[in-house]
């Protein structure tokens, strides 16, 4: 949604992803256990959620274009 208002706008929006670790078709991808693994810890001491700024985030999420910061979370799937 920020992309389409900066297109609309001129302005340029901080943008958070709020699905990185959301489990989509019932089946986690592997890389996204093997993040939650790694911010195991991190997450436990947020209750299971925490927000990330991109250029703080682990690899690959550093690198991903389009957003400024991303939601991590333990609780991942739709129901």
């Amino acid at each position: 949604m920020g992309w389409h208002f900066r297109a609309l706008s001129g302005t340029d929006p901080f943008v958070i992803d709020q699905t990185v670790t959301v489990t989509f078709r019932g089946k986690p991808q592997p890389w996204i256990l093997e993040l939650l693994a790694a911010l195991g810890e991190t997450l436990a001491a947020h209750g299971g959620t925490a927000g990330i700024l991109r250029d703080n985030a682990p690899a690959p999420l550093n690198t991903w274009p389009g957003m400024d910061a991303l939601v991590v979370s333990t609780e991942n799937t739709l129901a």
